[in-house]
């Protein structure tokens, strides 16, 4: 089992570092291997629907091989190194495919925008965080929308990850993130990939099962920490969890949106919660991000100590 040691470095590397060039990034070369198979095993834009599939599934499951791989070999010769270099390698490489530090800049802009009364700013802002037309959002919805963004991707960016890393070790962290990517590049319901992103998708709902419930049960928990209710918490978490057309992201959307009695709502598709959003509680959910990822640690550490 990965010694918590290395998560708390993990951590610290994430929130110092952030980020790294698009040149040396994991993600992004894995990006590149998708695209590069992409163009060997090509689409038919759904004029063979078997043919895309079968493409499709070679594209994922090559990509998730070959990383698989790649990352096994590379923890095996980390390992030799002494210590502490050896916790300290491990760590970095691992702060590469979490993506704290980057998550919380993208989406307190917006928020920082209408806490200064900026709204137009707000609403470019938070157009490249979300999907949906921000052009005439108001104040209320730019926080949602910023709020859902980042209590969606608490799994995503972090705990999916660390979840992974503490079982698998590096080949599992990374496998995760090629198949959280994977989904992102190819598992769209469009012309283009309906059928040839459809394993990729799939196997994110499977992998990112556990990781977002347990983040959301460690939203129930440290919601007293973070300015929440926990009665609300675990409403939120069992009555409206489901509410989202994801199989995975409405545990922490509505569990969080509950906690802090605020409302989220993507205009049409779902809303989550009752109470009225404003700055300082949209703020208190960055609180909360915290607070999963530190009892996360928590609750590992005291599992490897007993183990």
């Amino acid at each position: 089992m990965l010694n918590p040691i290395i998560l708390i470095l993990t951590i610290i590397f994430d929130r110092i570092i952030g980020e790294l060039p698009e040149k040396v990034h994991p993600t992004v070369w894995i990006g590149k291997l998708i695209s590069f198979l992409e163009n060997i095993f090509k689409s038919t834009n759904c004029k063979n629907k078997y043919r895309d599939f079968l493409f499709g599934s070679l594209n994922t499951i090559i990509t998730i091989f070959v990383v698989g791989v790649v990352a096994f070999y590379v923890e095996k010769y980390i390992m030799l190194l002494l210590f502490p270099l050896n916790y300290l390698v491990y760590a970095f490489l691992l702060s590469t495919i979490i993506g704290y530090k980057s998550l919380f800049n993208f989406c307190k802009k917006p928020i920082e925008f209408i806490k200064n009364g900026e709204i137009e700013n707000a609403r470019k802002a938070v157009q490249h965080i979300v999907s949906r037309d921000a052009s005439k959002l108001d104040k209320e919805h730019i926080l949602s929308a910023a709020v859902e963004s980042l209590s969606e991707n608490i799994t995503d960016a972090i705990i999916g990850a660390l979840f992974y890393a503490v079982i698998f070790g590096l080949p599992g962290a990374f496998t995760y993130r090629a198949i959280n990517t994977l989904d992102a590049m190819i598992g769209y319901k469009n012309e283009k990939y309906l059928y040839y992103g459809r394993l990729a998708a799939r196997l994110d709902d499977v992998a990112n099962f556990i990781p977002s419930r347990l983040a959301g049960i460690l939203l129930i928990i440290t919601a007293p920490v973070y300015g929440g209710s926990v009665k609300k918490a675990v409403y939120g978490f069992f009555k409206e969890g489901g509410k989202v057309p994801s199989p995975n992201s409405g545990y922490t959307m509505a569990t969080l949106a509950n906690a802090l009695n605020i409302t989220l709502e993507k205009i049409g598709y779902y809303k989550l919660g009752s109470g009225k959003i404003d700055v300082e509680k949209s703020l208190n959910a960055f609180k909360a991000v915290d607070c999963v990822v530190f009892a996360f640690i928590i609750l590992y550490t005291i599992i490897w100590l007993i183990l």
